[in-house]
């Protein structure tokens, strides 16, 4: 086929538009493999076109996102991977987001299928926010308290900018809780020097000195460590009473949300030992400590950056459940997620940036084909 002689352009906009046959998929998608999608630069004016009308206001999306839904999107046909120019990544992925595997059947969903969205005045902004409850029971809300929040003998406690830093060595030990709501995120940079990122709805309970042979704290929810390292006195993290990670210094992450199917610890660099009823795993970096109905498994192939992702500021999906993704989104807007009739079958990939409001980012889940209402602080999933 040639491409001065083939209608590239008018069966890419069929492939959009839903429109296209059987027979012209195979000859569109067989034209790209032998054609490099790079060298023919009237596509761009495609996908362009498509992303202009799509949306009044475009989702900011991360430029990685266009490559990677698109790619899934390509191999989910059973065609080879399109490259894309660097120019093309933001018109990607907004007409990434017309395009959705449900179930097994690629299907389009067209902008005047998207349920309009209702304002709600109730929305939580995300961001840093995060309580100190002290041991006397007194909470300092450290949204708005800054400086010097706690003085003790030895120790100073300073809050600036989204972080909480415990300085010095306090001469009698406390336990100190550091919480987030839903929408919130916070830094804690512990006595030892290990820093720790709690994401929302998460909490860790820790003293004001380690003066024993261990350093201990208790979570739940979910948090990142970066353990300073200290030879003769290990790190060990309390999830529930029944599990346990141990460290001398490393990075991991621990996914142990209540309302989710399992305990999830994966380790970034170094080593940790999990603990869990009678039974251990030594994990090694870029696996993953899953524990799940009273039993743990030790996974291999583990998306790193998917894991970390909302530390580094972004939503991040791969053929994830809508389910899934509903639940990470009702930790970070605070909105309660209803389903009218039944959990769609459908399964998202892509990256939204954890900056956007809660309007903005049900702007994308509607262009995707999620149908949905808003009533205060409950999204309600419609058939």
């Amino acid at each position: 086929m040639e491409p001065n002689n083939f209608p590239v352009t008018d069966l890419l906009q069929k492939f959009l538009d839903g429109t296209i046959s059987d027979t012209e998929s195979e000859t569109l998608f067989a034209w790209l493999k032998e054609n490099p999608a790079a060298d023919h630069p009237e596509l761009e004016s495609v996908l362009e076109k498509n992303y202009r009308r799509s949306f009044e206001e475009p989702p900011a999306l991360t430029a990685a996102a266009g490559n990677r839904i698109l790619q899934r999107l390509i191999e989910s046909t059973a065609a080879p991977v399109v490259p894309i120019r660097r120019r093309w990544m933001p018109y990607a992925a907004a007409v990434a987001l017309l395009l959705i595997t449900a179930t097994a059947t690629m299907i389009i969903w067209r902008p005047k299928d998207v349920t309009p969205i209702v304002n709600n005045t109730n929305a939580v902004k995300p961001g840093n926010h995060a309580f100190l409850t002290l041991a006397d029971g007194k909470q300092i809300q450290l949204d708005s308290a800054y400086g010097n929040i706690v003085q003790q003998q030895g120790l100073q406690v300073a809050n600036n900018k989204g972080e909480l830093d415990y300085k010095g060595k306090a001469g009698s030990v406390e336990m100190h809780t550091l919480s987030t709501p839903k929408g919130g995120q916070y830094r804690l940079l512990l006595p030892d020097g290990t820093a720790v990122w709690l994401n929302a709805e998460s909490s860790i309970t820790f003293p004001t000195a380690f003066h024993s042979n261990s350093r201990e704290v208790k979570m739940s929810g979910e948090v990142y460590f970066e353990v300073k390292p200290a030879a003769n006195q290990p790190f060990k993290v309390n999830i529930d009473g029944k599990n346990t990670i141990e460290v001398l210094g490393t990075e991991f992450n621990v996914n142990a949300y209540t309302n989710e199917p399992a305990i999830r610890a994966t380790l970034i660099q170094g080593s940790v030992r999990i603990l869990h009823d009678h039974t251990s795993a030594v994990l090694k970096p870029g696996q993953q400590g899953v524990v799940s109905q009273d039993q743990l498994d030790v996974n291999n192939n583990v998306d790193i950056e998917m894991v970390v992702a909302w530390k580094e500021g972004l939503f991040r999906f791969d053929r994830t459940p809508l389910e899934t993704v509903l639940r990470q989104l009702s930790r970070w807007y605070d909105v309660d997620v209803i389903y009218e009739k039944g959990i769609p079958n459908i399964l998202f990939s892509g990256e939204i940036k954890r900056d956007l409001d809660l309007n903005q980012a049900l702007t994308v889940l509607s262009t995707m084909g999620v149908h949905y209402k808003i009533d205060g602080r409950k999204l309600v999933i419609m058939p």
